[in-house]
């Protein structure tokens, strides 16, 4: 059988399309995974709704963490579209343990070919990438008549969206392969050539200039310098996508909904163990208390704040903090985000707050931080692996920005400074404007 024809060259992303630093960083080593399995995001079916018999949809979502903003998007289409009397399950594969990723093109390339042993070879799963979302209910997609096919996708050579019949795909598409490095082509070999596959419309998979607004039911960003959200600016010379808007309108009603994929109510799985950790009482080590005193004040003049709340770790020399300029409340005794932040201030100042708080934590974390301001926030945060949960990697300074980027649109007017610390003192800020000044605030 011949090698079926590759579609997606023509969304390809070529050199002049990269910025120089690109370059010096496509060779790096991606860091270990730590999940031992897939965070999943809940949605049960609605309260007074008769709950469906059928089973829940699954979704396997290949991620990674400098994606959030995409990712975020991509569960509220499921959220919109889904069907309100059924429950789904949205499993973020993302820095899963196990698996040699190196030469991958995305930090979760391979792990679509793992789906029938992450689903313990039982019933069905949707396989989506990041760069997609949802513009009808996936349930059509999971309940499609496979016939024979252990596998559905649009064409031979293109999984990114795929719905597999676990038990059938578990001999073929084996973990230990993913795992151990095997390529793309090795998986579509046996798909394509054991005759395993069957195909689904293409309205499941429209790439790019193949969206049609009246037939598209899932909505591929393929070519990388057109994706709306520009996860990687330093990276890529982007474009305007020609249906940007589409994705743009959902992120603004996710926005306006003030919508987190996981909750106080519903966090995710290493909360409370972090949380646990967290009430040791380790004094804070995110920079030095001088820099904070400095870049708090300049919060306080910049706004005209009067009152802030220092929702820190505790000083290094155990002393209660004073930020000159304002009446500074302390926080109540306790682990950080063991209890929601509560009042009202004008500015809050969270130092060593959010280090060790999971990823998928830190959005409605950040929230609470936001809903307790009226003028300001400030964050410092360490990127140090010592405080990091469960053998995860520091994430990044960019992450950080846009955790507090995203944070800022879902509580609009209010002025931002990020401060991230590594081990070695060294340390970055960035700001963002938008506060109300001293004039407007009197």
């Amino acid at each position: 059988m011949g090698k079926p024809a590759d579609t997606r060259k023509k969304f390809k992303t070529r050199w002049y399309h990269r910025h120089p630093k690109y370059w010096f960083r496509k060779d790096r080593v991606r860091p270990a995974g730590h999940r031992s399995a897939p965070e999943v995001v809940r949605l049960d079916p609605e309260p007074g709704v008769t709950p469906s018999d059928k089973p829940p949809v699954r979704i396997f979502l290949g991620t990674e963490p400098l994606q959030a903003r995409a990712e975020r998007v991509f569960v509220w289409s499921v959220r919109k579209h889904r069907d309100p009397a059924r429950a789904y399950e949205i499993h973020l594969m993302k820095d899963l343990i196990g698996f040699d990723r190196t030469g991958w093109t995305t930090g979760f390339t391979n792990y679509r070919f793992a789906i029938p042993a992450l689903a313990h070879s039982k019933g069905r799963g949707i396989y989506n990438d990041v760069d997609q979302i949802y513009l009808a209910d996936p349930s059509e997609l999971f309940d499609l008549d496979m016939g024979d096919a252990s596998v559905l996708c649009i064409e031979p050579g293109e999984t990114s969206v795929a719905l597999i019949d676990a038990p059938r795909m578990a001999p073929h598409w084996r973990v230990q392969d993913a795992q151990g490095g095997m390529k793309r082509d090795f998986f579509l070999e046996i798909m394509n050539g054991r005759g395993l596959l069957g195909l689904m419309g293409p309205e499941w998979n429209s790439r790019d200039n193949e969206f049609t607004a009246d037939r598209s039911k899932c909505f591929h960003f393929t070519t990388l310098r057109t994706q709306p959200w520009q996860p990687f600016r330093d990276q890529l010379r982007y474009e305007p996508h020609p249906d940007g808007e589409v994705w743009y309108a959902l992120e603004r009603e996710a926005d306006a909904a003030r919508f987190n994929s996981f909750t106080r109510e519903r966090p995710g799985s290493g909360f409370a163990a972090a949380i646990a950790r967290a009430s040791n009482g380790a004094p804070a080590a995110a920079g030095s208390e001088r820099r904070h005193q400095s870049e708090v004040a300049k919060l306080i003049a910049g706004t005209g704040a009067k009152t802030v709340l220092d929702y820190s770790a505790v000083a290094p020399d155990g002393a209660a903090r004073s930020f000159r300029g304002a009446e500074t409340s302390a926080r109540p005794a306790g682990a950080l985000f063991a209890k929601p932040v509560s009042g009202s201030f004008d500015g809050v100042a969270a130092i060593d707050a959010l280090s060790g708080v999971p990823e998928e934590d830190v959005p409605w974390a950040l929230d609470e931080l936001f809903g307790a301001a009226r003028r300001f926030v400030y964050v410092a945060v360490a990127i140090d692996a010592a405080r990091m949960t469960g053998g995860a990697a520091p994430l990044p300074p960019e992450w950080w920005r846009l955790q507090m980027e995203l944070a800022a649109n879902r509580n609009p007017g209010l002025r931002w400074t990020l401060l991230t610390a590594d081990g070695s003192g060294l340390s970055s800020i960035q700001v963002h404007g938008g506060a109300p000044s001293v004039a407007a605030a009197a």
